[in-house]
């Protein structure tokens, strides 16, 4: 018997802020818009997690060598738990295989006592941002010398093991200690050369073989044990995967049959079609006809949904924005297909699962151009539109992009924020949310306000999975959004590295992720306290042939006497009505990282 290992969602314990260039007058830890790739740069927070004026001086890597980089705060700072030295896309840039050794770390202008020797990581464990912790109380090395699952090796410390490195390279004292200068230096090694053979786990390009497997989730999304049957796809044909479990089972809301790297190993057009399946050693009823799509929108794993009540087949069969075209159900439309399989009632007591499936198209890719769905709307310069702010929260409550066709602006559930209750039945969580039209070129808020999430909405996860704008304007590219701002509970955010970028989860409109947890580009954002009662998002429109009109000044208000008690007007009870709450749908991914702009929303047994 096996333990089939479940879908752990990991991401270091706080998503933090990244950071700006060289001497640059900036507030708190800097933001890394503006730098060129290749750029070291401090990523150094307080301890309030806040903005605070400083000056740092970043340096740009060219090769081996040493280089300094340093922050000066105009006062004096306490700082957090996590601190760090990073490069921008430095795994790309200096490659997988370079070293960055600290030398020397100086605080207030005196030298300190390195704790033990530094370690080189892939800050988000996907091969974007190069990280050497400075002080790091969330991370230590593991035996790859990695803060996630990059191509890093252990021959990085140069005596000993990468096990006797450390993420505290100075003592917690120094947290405490008012810090108003800091500088590292550090020695590059090895620029430009890749991991060897065996130190990635997430390569870009893949050798097979192409392994189907069942991902089948229990109920409470906890490991079973169970005997598991994989098949090797090596072209056109039928094949069948299964699962025996130990004990009976209840199974989640997702479920799905899925190849790793299938979309590199066996191409974007490949088509696998569901046949049959038994529960408990008896054929089932299906529901409708498969389809085929990318499990994680990035071109990387592909699936086929068994049963999955947060997904359905958009115009172009995908589970996010990949490759896939809409020829691969036989007969029909696409869109007649399900994910869902199986009826509900075969989610219990289940002891047996076997899939029977037939690969067809081995090794096409499709061309290019024709991943694109339906056609965009023609936009109207002269027009107006309307934004909409969404999120989904750990505990997977949500609100949805408005075109979202389950729970979007044309279904009950999206003017109110929907959660689930222990029975995964959906729940009416307390919030408000005010949208707003768009008139005309000009800047424009979106917002929540009066969220009261449940008790333990951020166990595990202290931020959003999801927060993003959406839109019903045409994603044509005459009609752009920029100088996006997020705030919570009134404080300002910072954005990730990449900022707010154009979101391809819905290739007809134009939506702004801002985070989402499962997408390298904005994955990790500046600090914000959870549970927060309100977010808005500030952003600037741009392209229409006109201007918004100006915000009508209110008249100033002239005095007058108090009436009496007797006289005073009754206070109006009432409602702030601004429209929406709601679900930030869940385009179930499940697997590897996506690298890219790449939308990949997830719901429960969405792993990464």
């Amino acid at each position: 018997m096996k333990k089939f290992k479940k879908l752990l969602a990991a991401v270091f314990a706080c998503a933090l802020a990244l950071n700006v260039s060289p001497v640059l007058s900036v507030q708190a830890a800097q933001s890394t818009d503006g730098l060129a790739d290749g750029t070291a740069y401090l990523n150094i927070n307080n301890a309030d997690w806040a903005d605070f004026e400083a000056e740092w001086t970043n340096a740009e890597i060219t090769g081996d060598g040493s280089y300094t980089v340093a922050m000066k705060a105009a006062e004096p700072q306490n700082l957090a738990q996590f601190n760090a030295l990073e490069v921008v896309n430095g795994e790309s840039v200096l490659g997988t295989g370079c070293v960055l050794t600290v030398d020397s770390i100086k605080i207030n202008g005196e030298e300190v006592e390195l704790q033990g020797p530094s370690f080189t990581c892939s800050a988000d464990g996907a091969g974007v941002t190069t990280r050497v912790n400075i002080y790091n109380e969330w991370n230590a090395p593991d035996e790859t010398a990695t803060a996630g699952d990059d191509s890093h090796l252990d021959q990085r410390v140069a005596e000993g093991s990468v096990m006797d490195a450390t993420a505290m390279l100075f003592s917690s004292d120094y947290l405490t200690a008012g810090i108003t200068d800091l500088e590292v230096a550090f020695t590059v090694s090895g620029y430009g050369t890749a991991a060897a053979e065996g130190g990635s786990s997430a390569p870009v390009t893949a050798e097979g073989p192409a392994m189907a497997h069942l991902n089948i989730n229990n109920a409470d999304w906890t490991e079973f044990e169970g005997e598991w049957t994989d098949a090797e796809i090596t072209g056109d044909g039928t094949y069948t995967v299964s699962m025996t479990a130990a004990e009976p089972q209840n199974l989640a809301q997702f479920n799905a049959l899925e190849v790793e790297n299938g979309e590199l190993l066996m191409g974007t057009s490949c088509v696998l079609t569901v046949d049959s399946i038994k529960i408990n050693g008896e054929e089932v009823e299906l529901q409708g006809p498969s389809y085929t799509c990318s499990a994680d929108g990035a071109g990387v794993t592909t699936r086929v949904n068994i049963y999955n009540e947060w997904n359905a087949p958009d115009e172009t069969a995908t589970a996010g924005d990949d490759s896939h075209l809409d020829n691969r159900v036989a007969e029909g439309s696409v869109m007649d297909a399900t994910a869902m399989l199986i009826s509900s009632d075969y989610l219990t007591d289940l002891t047996s699962i076997e899939v029977t499936f037939t690969v067809s198209g081995f090794g096409a890719s499709a061309a290019a151009g024709e991943a694109a769905g339906s056609e965009v709307p023609a936009v109207d310069l002269g027009g107006t539109y309307h934004a909409y702010l969404g999120f989904q929260t750990p505990k997977y409550s949500f609100r949805n992009a408005f075109d979202d066709a389950d729970y979007g602006r044309d279904s009950d559930y999206f003017n109110q924020v929907t959660g689930w209750d222990d029975s995964n039945n959906a729940v009416v969580i307390p919030g408000t949310f005010t949208d707003v039209e768009i008139a005309g070129n000009g800047t424009y808020t979106v917002s929540v306000d009066g969220l009261e999430f449940p008790n333990g909405e951020f166990d595990g996860q202290e931020y959003m999975n999801l927060i993003f704008l959406s839109t019903d304007i045409p994603n044509t590219g005459e009609i752009t959004i920029s100088d996006v701002e997020l705030k919570v509970d009134g404080k300002k955010v910072d954005l990730a590295s990449a900022g707010a970028v154009v979101s391809p989860d819905s290739v007809n409109y134009v939506n702004i992720l801002l985070q989402n947890i499962w997408n390298n580009d904005v994955k990790e954002i500046g600090y914000y306290g959870v549970p927060m009662t309100s977010m808005s998002i500030t952003f600037t429109v741009s392209g229409f042939n006109y201007d918004a009109a100006p915000a009508e000044e209110a008249p100033a208000e002239t005095p007058a006497e108090s009436p009496a008690a007797s006289e005073a007007p009754a206070e109006e009870g009432g409602s702030n009505t601004g429209l929406i709450v709601g679900i930030v749908a869940a385009v179930v991914v499940v697997a590897g990282g996506a690298a890219g702009v790449v939308v990949a929303k997830k719901k429960k047994g969405d792993k990464k």
